[in-house]
């Protein structure tokens, strides 16, 4: 797989930056993940990969500095401050139970919308690399349930899918 195109300098850091439209409403999202292929980003987990779809991605951007909640569940990771509003960040390895990996060079948080009851949130979903955009096929899924709404096949790699409307309740 090959990475996200990232610049860098000196003292500088390293940018990571996609361009996508605005968010969808839900009904545009809801039939993007029905769609027969549809566009997903493919992220690095621990040492899994996962597959998050395009439509739901608001932005990815370099790891946002994260406070922990006292008493918060282990797979919440805290609030952090994006576009100015606080920003529920979930730890997608332990979401998904992903074997820890090496240590991440370039970890990223994907900022995505998820679909409530009172219409639509924002969440971050804590990863460890961006690796690139894939078309992937629904009839070729293998079904799971809750938010991983499938398994499929890229190269040999296995990867997992998921649905970010199914975390909205999570965060």
């Amino acid at each position: 797989m090959t990475p996200l195109p990232a610049r860098s300098g000196e003292g500088e850091g390293v940018r990571v930056t996609m361009n996508l439209e605005e968010p969808m409403d839900a009904p545009l999202l809801a039939d993007s993940l029905s769609n027969p292929v549809a566009g997903h980003l493919l992220v690095r987990v621990g040492e899994q990969i996962c597959a998050v779809p395009v439509a739901a991605v608001r932005r990815v951007v370099r790891a946002l500095t994260v406070h922990p909640l006292p008493g918060a569940r282990p797979e919440l990771s805290g609030l952090a401050e994006f576009g100015g509003e606080p920003l529920p960040v979930l730890d997608l390895g332990r979401l998904i139970g992903a074997p820890i990996g090496p240590h991440p060079l370039f970890p990223v948080t994907l900022v995505v919308w998820s679909r409530t009851p009172d219409g639509r949130e924002t969440i971050g979903l804590a990863a460890d690399e961006a690796l690139e955009v894939v078309d992937l096929s629904a009839a070729s899924w293998l079904p799971a349930a809750g938010f991983l709404i499938g398994e499929a096949l890229v190269g040999d790699t296995i990867v997992r899918v998921l649905d970010p409307d199914q975390l909205g309740g999570t965060a």
